[in-house]
């Protein structure tokens, strides 16, 4: 419903710029504008909470390797500037008049990340334990090294939201469902969850000038990450004084796909549905340096 425009003729533009003005802009707690983001604040509250454990080997016959697993837990009041593409996105609050009911899982929460590196000498050739004394065989086996580095980690909470706003009029952010009491959750192996992953049993649309009493992110997941680097190299020397490496490295070396958050816009569509790969699929580079 529009309404003259109080601030009409006093110098404003924008929304008050023209001779009427919608009811609802001024009912906001700052009427002259048009809208007020706000990125960050000093107000959010947050908590974070971990332990983490370390197996590490120094180098030794031919091995050296450090793993470390954290558990952990990250809870705030506000996601703050832009989302990502594993989380299904920062969506704002519904209510900017009670931050507290924005408190929950931060979009960011990984309760399980384990990260692995690995260097190996193989024991052939030159100085080492296996055919040391064959200088044919040195050169075609010895000398050779794998290093590997993995990561295996938990995919980030999903943040539901109304794909229609019903309280857009009141100047909100967003709308946030209603929970039905059934579970989230799909059964079914991971293949056939990407077109469904999340249940839309699970929700139901919440009036307009009412706020869903689901939490700003639920403890359902995305899909996690796991991924080898791996890499083989052989160094050897010739002319005495010279050195040469050779290297074979494959990025995502098991070709693992790491899929993109679901659409988590309830109303929508495609709402649950994985349709792309963050990740890029297995990557080979061959490379050779020379030392001198």
């Amino acid at each position: 419903e529009r309404i003259a425009n109080p601030f009409f003729g006093k110098g404003g533009t924008g929304v008050v710029g023209g001779s009427t003005i919608t009811r609802a802009q001024l009912l906001r707690p700052f009427p002259a504008f048009d809208a007020v983001n706000l990125q960050f604040s000093d107000r959010n509250r947050a908590l974070y909470n971990s332990m983490v454990m370390k197996l590490q080997k120094r180098f030794s016959q031919g091995l050296s390797l450090l793993s470390t697993w954290t558990w952990s837990q990250t809870m705030d009041a506000s996601s703050g500037g832009a989302g990502n593409n594993l989380n299904g996105g920062n969506v704002g609050p519904q209510n900017a008049f009670d931050m507290e009911a924005e408190y929950a899982l931060s979009n960011i929460h990984t309760p399980h990340r384990w990260s692995t590196a690995f260097t190996y000498e193989l024991p052939f050739g030159k100085g080492r334990a296996l055919l040391a004394s064959n200088k044919a065989l040195d050169y075609l086996i010895g000398g050779w090294s794998i290093n590997a580095v993995s990561i295996f980690q938990s995919g980030f909470p999903l943040q539901i939201r109304q794909n229609a706003n019903n309280n857009a009029v009141t100047g909100a952010a967003s709308q946030r469902p209603n929970a039905t009491g059934v579970s989230t959750a799909v059964e079914g192996d991971f293949g056939k969850r990407l077109n469904g992953w999340i249940n839309p049993a699970a929700f139901s649309t919440a009036p307009q000038f009412t706020f869903g009493n689901v939490s700003r992110t639920i403890p359902m997941r995305g899909p996690g990450q796991a991924n080898w680097d791996v890499s083989i190299f052989k160094t050897f020397s010739f002319a005495e004084k010279y050195r040469a490496q050779f290297r074979a490295e494959a990025l995502n070396a098991l070709n693992t796909p790491l899929f993109r958050a679901p659409n988590t816009a309830f109303g929508n569509p495609a709402f649950g549905q994985i349709t792309s790969q963050a990740n890029f699929p297995r990557l080979i580079q061959l490379g050779l340096r020379f030392y001198f």
